[in-house]
């Protein structure tokens, strides 16, 4: 084979194997048209713009798809939502800001009619709008029914369970299911802060005038028992002192030695027996 034939047949050879790459690209292309991964944890909605919406989701797995069509994921496992700042005002009138968790599926029978009402619109976009404007209007109707005091107190888990249930019952009949709900602690305004400051110095000082009274109640009541004491021991020693008693104790303690002084200003005159002795 002379120089000029082999040259030939190499360029035929490279040419050959340029066709077999470029087909395979081609082919792989083609291949990545027609097939469409879900994710676990997801459903797919496919959409055609020929045929519409198909009544039949994609569950987790590989699947092949038509070349034009699309398709759209919705989380059927549960999602973790954090809206920070949500605007509301109180029973009395407060205005305050908060932070509001909660978690959420998609109930998967109802993520055709959820593609229908919003389209070819991913869940994140979705949870940044509407789920967001439906989360503010709830909370806006709960707070409503709390003073600012008690989102701060006790019935602050009230208050989050009330929002939880008109938000949730809200979103129900779009597949929405809604849980674990969270309140952050309130964030009030300027004026609003000042207000609940005044009315908490006014608490602590009333609390601390109520401690006082408290004390002084003790204390009298302790004063006055130490007195109705010591007025009945008095009462006993005093029913107890009787003139024979009186002679007796100062006979206790006689030296034996008669006073000095004599008459009727003797100190101590001693009792007579019945003899006059």
């Amino acid at each position: 084979m002379n120089e000029k034939q082999t040259k030939k047949n190499k360029n035929k050879a490279l040419l050959g194997g340029i066709i077999v790459a470029a087909a395979l690209i081609v082919a792989g292309f083609t291949a990545s048209l027609f097939i469409e991964k879900i994710p676990n944890g997801y459903v797919g909605v496919v959409y055609s713009p020929n045929g519409g919406v198909k009544s039949e989701t994609l569950d987790q797995g590989w699947h092949f798809v038509g070349l034009f069509d699309k398709v759209t994921k919705y989380p059927v496992r549960m999602q973790t939502v954090n809206n920070q700042d949500i605007q509301v005002a109180t029973s009395d009138g407060k205005n305050i800001s908060m932070d509001i968790a909660y978690n959420y599926v998609v109930q998967p029978d109802k993520v055709v009619e959820l593609f229908n009402k919003f389209g070819a619109v991913d869940i994140g976009s979705i949870e940044n709008s509407y789920l967001k404007t439906r989360l503010w209007d709830a909370a806006r109707k709960s707070i409503s029914k709390y003073s600012v005091i008690d989102t701060y107190g006790e019935k602050s888990s009230d208050a989050a369970a009330e929002v939880q249930k008109t938000f949730a019952d809200d979103m129900k009949r779009l597949g929405f299911v809604i849980d674990d709900l969270t309140l952050g602690v309130p964030k009030p305004d300027k004026a609003t802060q000042e207000a609940i400051d005044a009315r908490v110095k006014s608490s602590q000082e009333l609390e601390r005038t109520q401690t006082e009274l408290k004390i002084a109640e003790a204390e009298a009541k302790k004063k006055k028992i130490e007195a109705e004491g010591i007025a009945e021991y008095n009462e006993i020693i005093k029913k107890s002192m009787s003139d024979e008693m009186i002679q007796y104790q100062w006979i206790q303690k006689w030296d034996g030695k008669m006073p000095k002084a004599t008459g009727s200003n003797s100190l101590i005159q001693l009792p007579k027996d019945d003899a006059g002795k």
